[in-house]
């Protein structure tokens, strides 16, 4: 059994849709597309992903016939296009417009896309899939795959990557609110949760960040979790893991076994699947490809370098979340901050935001690798980190949580606005506004319970606080 995805960015995406409705009559284009292909860890199956990488325009000249219900043209920009993809194996996608707004493959598109991709592999020797797509007028898109046998096969999901996130999947808006989402449903819908239970979301690191983002998407909807972490629980992290326990230190359980069991209890998610490894780690390839979405909740720079990488080669978003604590010899504290920042083709990377040091993945890969030399270079001074853990309490890894969360509802349903994008947010743990140039931030002197003052330390009275 073959799941067949396919992702595209959204400036692709509106790249084809300008490309396709020119006018009122049918038009056709191409694309380029990389590729993954992996076991999916939740089912067992095979998963070809196909990745936009270009939109191809065929000039007009190319078409023989275009009506409002067909279009024909020439075999010369595919065969020019299956000669580029033959060289790296990439996928082809033969894509038309529906001008008349029907969203569906008609007879004479199967026997043109069988057509069309028996030169594609004749002109290819692989064994792996190439796609069709078909646009309506509202811009929405159905996609299948072809392979060497020509027979097609459905798309299972559809990926739209950008400042928000739209998926695609057969019996989308069919689904019943379950009772345990209504009240979510009432600000959000019903096709919010099923977005979210479509959804293989990663977690890379499960401390306090990350069990605290597990039990979050639990409670919105997710019902498939791909945990990553090597850690094991102890005393010292005991009071920020949510759902860990005195026994979990004492046994020194696995995070990931710890955050796996607490999800399930809670009777919501559907699999969980655990690895026990760094993310960078050849065994956890299968399972980071596999996602639509990842949360990285690692403080390790070669994990997060790992990551930024991912997302670009492969289009899967991930959300970097951060907690920095600096306190200063005054007292006070230089950094008393949360962050959370989408890594995504088109945003700045890791990289270009300083949040990733050469330095330090030399230093880590040094302690992993070569603890004996990591600790001779520690005692001459030749590292820069300390080694000592970094401050951390559990209220700010809670509230960093909620933010990296919340940034996913805000990419699923925009109820920030369309000007509420942005690729990083950071919130100021230490910083407070001004109650007095907040509206309503002003005491009314003439208030019987906050500005007469009558009521201060009263305590025990009947009746009772005064309540009449």
């Amino acid at each position: 059994m073959t799941r067949y995805t396919f992702t595209i960015l959204e400036e692709h995406y509106q790249r084809l849709r300008q490309s396709l409705f020119r006018d009122d009559k049918e038009y056709g284009a191409l694309m380029l597309c990389g590729r993954s292909r992996q076991i999916d860890p939740w089912t067992g199956a095979v998963e070809e992903r196909a990745l936009v990488r270009e939109v191809i325009e065929v000039p007009p000249d190319a078409f023989l016939a275009r009506t409002a219900t067909s279009v024909t043209w020439s075999t010369t920009p595919l065969f020019q296009l299956a000669k580029r993809a033959m060289a790296k194996d990439y996928a082809v996608c033969i894509a038309h417009s529906h001008a008349g707004g029907r969203l569906f493959f008609s007879a004479s598109d199967d026997a043109a896309d069988k057509e069309s991709f028996e030169i594609v592999f004749g002109r290819m020797e692989t064994d792996r899939p190439h796609f069709a797509l078909v646009m309506d007028s509202d811009g929405e898109i159905l996609l299948r795959a072809y392979g060497p046998d020509l027979a097609p096969h459905s798309v299972d999901l559809t990926r739209i990557v950008g400042d928000r996130l739209a998926f695609r999947y057969s019996d989308r808006g069919k689904g019943l609110t379950l009772a345990e989402f209504d009240r979510q449903a009432l600000v959000f819908g019903t096709r919010t949760t099923e977005d979210l239970r479509q959804l293989r979301v990663g977690i890379v690191g499960c401390g306090g960040t990350g069990s605290a983002v597990a039990s979050l998407l639990a409670r919105i909807g997710v019902t498939r979790f791909g945990l990553i972490d090597i850690d094991r629980v102890d005393i010292t992290n005991l009071n920020r893991l949510v759902f860990s326990t005195r026994a979990d230190a004492i046994a020194r359980r696995y995070k990931v076994d710890v955050v796996s069991d607490g999800i399930a209890e809670m009777g919501l998610a559907h699999g969980v699947v655990r690895m026990k490894h760094y993310v960078d780690a050849p065994e956890c390839r299968d399972l980071v490809r596999s996602c639509d979405l990842i949360f990285g909740c690692t403080d390790d720079h070669l994990g997060r370098s790992f990551l930024n990488r991912l997302a670009h080669f492969y289009l899967i978003p991930i959300i970097d979340i951060g907690v920095l604590i600096d306190p200063n010899e005054d007292g006070g504290y230089d950094t008393f901050d949360g962050r959370v920042t989408v890594v995504q083709p088109g945003y700045p990377c890791q990289r270009c935001r300083k949040l990733i040091s050469p330095q330090s993945m030399l230093e880590e890969s040094m302690r992993r690798h070569d603890p004996q030399r990591f600790e001779q270079y520690r005692r001459a001074g030749y590292i820069e980190g300390s080694g000592d853990p970094s401050p951390v309490v559990a209220t700010f890894t809670g509230e960093v949580a909620s933010m990296a969360v919340n940034e996913l509802l805000h990419r699923l349903t925009g109820f920030r606005g369309a000007s509420g994008h942005c690729a990083e947010r950071v919130r100021r743990f230490d910083w407070i506004k001004d109650g007095d140039i907040v509206p309503g931030g002003t005491r009314d002197r003439d208030c019987p319970l906050c500005g007469l003052r009558k009521y201060d330390g009263r305590g025990d009275m009947t009746p009772f606080m005064d309540q009449t």
